[in-house]
């Protein structure tokens, strides 16, 4: 049963994140301002990333990603809230990241694909909050 609020589908591709300003306080890199992340799936209110860097949960990040898998000849550019972040197996930091001021056009792109890419044998079921 799936129960995620949006459709998601894999997908590999990587962005630049930089530590949002209203950060610098709370988190630093002790390498410079950005680092690449690989996104392994999208949806249209956030993705899954993987990081060599182990994020803490509510940190706010500027991302960087192309724009061209969804049709844009631009770069997309937004913030994203770490909502988990967490050590695999092969040592590798799996963060989710929830989008927090995309624009609609944006959005609206990555719903586009995701809708195009997602193959749902079940419907998806809504709990209860």
């Amino acid at each position: 049963m799936e129960t995620r609020s949006a459709p998601r589908v894999a997908i590999e591709l990587k962005a630049v994140c930089h530590i949002d300003e209203s950060q610098k306080n709370k988190f630093m890199l002790a390498s410079g301002k950005s680092f690449e992340v690989r996104i392994l799936d999208i949806s249209e209110l956030g993705i899954g990333i993987v990081s060599k860097y182990f994020l803490p949960r509510g940190l706010i990040l500027e991302l960087d990603m192309d724009g061209k898998p969804f049709g844009l000849d631009r770069k997309i550019k937004t913030k994203g809230e770490i909502r988990y972040c967490r050590i695999t197996k092969s040592f590798e930091n799996r963060c989710g990241v929830r989008f927090l001021d995309m624009s609609d056009a944006d959005r609206k792109s990555i719903a586009k694909f995701v809708a195009t890419f997602e193959r749902r044998e079940f419907p998806r079921v809504k709990l209860a909050e």
